[in-house]
């Protein structure tokens, strides 16, 4: 039988007693019942939930200029709400309602939805994500967890979809992941050449002090455990976790959690690699790819090396040994990570 590293170290885990939360019957019960509640319930999801919060905690007149910053976006409120949950300030929320009837359809288009819009049924065509001339794809092969995370950035925070789309900020606004780009100023003129940098800043400060204190060495890609660190989501929490991907129980719970984050608009990056049937070097986590949405026959996944969306299957029974494009041509899933739920009180 064919194995991996991943595979064999999650169940050398539950032998000895180590099983994960999230594999438990109630947190996959739950999981599943967040998911089944649809792609989005209007009014419901994290993002509405802290711009909500934050407007509650705000004095009456904030509260009354945030409410007309959505107002004065009408359909496309829910990019306020985005907006809102990255902690940005009223002045750049403002600004951003204040100046969205002006920008370009296409950077509209952009910012409301970096991917395009690609099908979404099992089978269907790869869809190129482009913004103008430039194709999302991965800087070198080191880099597919940076572009995950920099996509994933993108997705959930408008105003680092709008830099990168046009390199515009908003009421002097610079979101944190753009000022740790190097020489940010006339060699980033180009959305290519802003891509491209807040590809390699955040491979750099995922990869600084990764194995106690030491850096990882950026040959190897981006570890794991570091992708939680770097990802920025509404404030959530994130947490990696290892998939024996060959285990009922695994795969039942990574689709449970993985369409639950989803169903909230939060994408979910996927460790993918090889295994014995593909020699050693296959058996450790060799690429990285970001789920971005699911129906009930697919889901929809962003692949760095060609900066295309491609369609899995839903029931992702992976040991038949078949190499899948949407896994960057990989057969295993080794592991995910995952928004931490928060506790309540």
């Amino acid at each position: 039988m064919a194995w991996s590293l991943s595979a064999t170290g999650a169940r050398v885990a539950r032998s000895v007693g180590l099983r994960s939360r999230w594999r438990s019957p109630y947190a996959v019960s739950h999981a599943s019942g967040v998911a089944q509640r649809g792609t989005r319930a209007s009014g419901d999801t994290v993002y509405a939930r802290v711009y909500h919060a934050r407007a509650d905690a705000f004095s009456q007149a904030d509260r009354k200029a945030l409410d007309a910053c959505r107002a004065q976006l009408g359909h496309d409120g829910d990019v306020l709400e985005r907006a809102a949950a990255t902690g940005a300030p009223l002045s750049a929320l403002a600004a951003l309602a204040e100046g969205w009837d002006r920008l370009p359809e296409a950077t509209r288009a952009h910012v409301r939805d970096p991917l395009g819009t690609p099908a979404t049924t099992e089978g269907a065509a790869a869809h190129h994500v482009t913004w103008g001339t430039t194709r999302a794809v991965q800087v070198d092969q080191t880099t597919c967890g940076a572009a995950v995370i920099a996509m994933e950035l993108m997705i959930t925070d408008p105003f680092v979809a709008l830099w990168v789309t046009t390199g515009r900020v908003l009421a002097d606004y610079v979101p944190a992941e753009v000022t740790m780009i190097k020489d940010l100023g006339r060699s980033l003129r180009s959305t290519q050449a802003r891509w491209n940098g807040l590809q390699r800043a955040l491979h750099t400060a995922a990869n600084q002090g990764a194995v106690a204190g030491f850096n990882w060495p950026r040959s190897l890609g981006t570890p794991p455990w570091r992708v939680d660190n770097v990802l920025r989501v509404a404030g959530l929490k994130f947490s990696a976790v290892l998939i024996d991907d060959s285990s009922v129980t695994d795969v039942s719970a990574m689709i449970a959690h993985a369409a639950a984050a989803l169903r909230e608009s939060i994408p979910v990056p996927v460790y993918t690699g090889g295994d014995s049937r593909m020699g050693l070097g296959a058996m450790v986590p060799r690429h990285v790819v970001l789920l971005t949405s699911v129906t009930d026959h697919a889901f929809s996944v962003y692949e760095p090396s060609s900066g295309e969306v491609r369609q899995l299957p839903a029931a992702l029974w992976l040991a038949d040994g078949a190499v899948r494009p949407a896994l960057g041509f990989w057969n295993r899933i080794c592991c995910l990570v995952l928004p931490v739920p928060r506790k309540r009180d």
